[in-house]
């Protein structure tokens, strides 16, 4: 049973998450899912060994089949495991760094197999393998965080689609689908200061311009998705990452966009948030 159990691994751009998933049915093993802050912009030890002091947590939770997969924003070698993350107000000290041997070494003989894979195709492929877009052939899957993931599933089988640099409204999709542009947005409105989506939403007041921002985030990405679904053989939508949880504030303008120009695309809010990852990685392996 032990070869079944594969440790999925979700790193963000201030997180880390892991669990041991059962890839016979997409289940987390119980009290092997553990969470952490990461410094991002930390020595390649401090943030290797924030990574792996969690995975170890799960690991050491019950037995497993030794094979790690990890689900990791972009640019990387997925292939070799080279971070090429630089200038992006993350893991700059990861650049060029062989990340596979550093947590081998970090963890030892208790794991024996790395994967990486990309994170949006990770998150999309366990909502292809565990939620509703399971019933749909064309799926495009859209990670709203600190970056702006994005993946294409055909029949399945998902793959990174890299629109966070398609070029949107003078600019390009990173620049209005990321929790910068929210909190930008919200300090020129309001005249006051925040520093991320959790203390926006935490500090909203009546009559905040809180709801002026997510109005227009929900038309600009209404705009988006218009534009795509001319385009691209498109039957669903899957919404996944830390903004979706507050889908309520922009998905009914959303929602109003598309319907005003005749467009009728399903759009799921993900409900196993971060657990998505987890479960992708590990069917990817």
């Amino acid at each position: 049973m032990s070869d079944k159990i594969v440790l999925g691994v979700d790193i963000g751009g201030s997180h880390i998450t892991s669990a041991l998933v059962n890839v016979n049915n997409g289940t987390l093993v119980e009290g092997s899912h553990y969470r952490a802050k990461v410094d991002s912009q930390g020595s390649v030890e401090d943030i290797i060994n924030a990574w792996c002091g969690v995975m170890l947590k799960s690991l050491q939770s019950d037995t497993h089949s030794g094979k790690v997969a990890i689900a990791m924003p972009g640019p990387f070698d997925y292939i070799n495991g080279i971070s090429y993350m630089k200038g992006m107000g993350k893991f700059d000290a990861l650049y060029e760094q062989d990340i596979r041997t550093l947590i081998l070494h970090a963890i030892g003989n208790s794991i024996h197999e790395i994967y990486f894979y990309n994170d949006a195709g990770c998150f999309l492929q366990g909502e292809l393998a565990c939620g509703p877009a399971s019933a749909y052939k064309n799926v495009m899957g859209f990670t709203l965080g600190t970056g702006f993931g994005s993946a294409i599933g055909t029949e399945g089988l998902a793959t990174d689609a890299s629109y966070w640099q398609f070029p949107f409204m003078g600019g390009i999709c990173e620049d209005f689908f990321s929790s910068k542009w929210l909190v930008s947005k919200y300090n020129i409105y309001s005249g006051n200061q925040v520093n991320n989506v959790k203390e926006l939403i935490d500090t909203v007041q009546r009559a905040d311009p809180l709801f002026q921002v997510f109005d227009e985030f929900g038309i600009n990405l209404g705009i988006f998705l218009s534009k795509l679904y001319k385009n691209t053989p498109l039957d669903c939508v899957v919404l996944g990452g830390n903004i979706a949880k507050a889908s309520s504030l922009f998905l009914p303008q959303l929602q109003n966009y598309m319907s005003a120009r005749s467009i009728s695309l399903p759009i799921f809010i993900s409900e196993k948030g971060e657990n998505a990852a987890l479960i992708g990685a590990a069917y990817s392996r």
